[in-house]
């Protein structure tokens, strides 16, 4: 605490106590919350920094690996499986890039081999 013939001082920006909403009293100094919030800035971008840095970056398979892959185990259906080759690649990328899609509640898609719509894909 300081002594009462003494004024308080931030030790960052020197305002006095009667000049800030609140000054934070440390071993030997200061600090008001002008310079918290400062600081608490300066943290929170370095920080956003460093995550962003450390973000994993994944291998998104090219659509022709996706399919070839698929054509393993899939017998015929070659427009299905390219459509969904360069779905799942899209989808890798849109995750790899942070980007959200917005959907609209429970969308559905109805689909069938016919080109009917009796058949339903959630």
């Amino acid at each position: 605490m300081a002594r009462p013939n003494q004024i308080t001082l931030c030790s960052f920006c020197g305002k006095s106590h009667s000049e800030v909403r609140k000054l934070i009293a440390g071993p030997g100094v200061y600090i008001c919350d002008n310079c918290i919030l400062v600081c608490k800035n300066v943290l929170d971008k370095e920080l956003q920094a460093e995550e962003k840095k450390k973000a994993i970056k994944l291998d998104v398979p090219k659509p022709k690996q996706i399919k070839a892959a698929l054509d393993e185990h899939c017998i015929g259906q070659d427009a299905a499986k390219k459509a969904l080759s360069v779905a799942v690649h899209n989808h890798y990328k849109r995750i790899q890039s942070g980007l959200a899609v917005k959907t609209k509640g429970d969308d559905k898609i109805i689909q069938s081999e016919s080109g009917g719509d009796d058949i339903e894909i959630e």
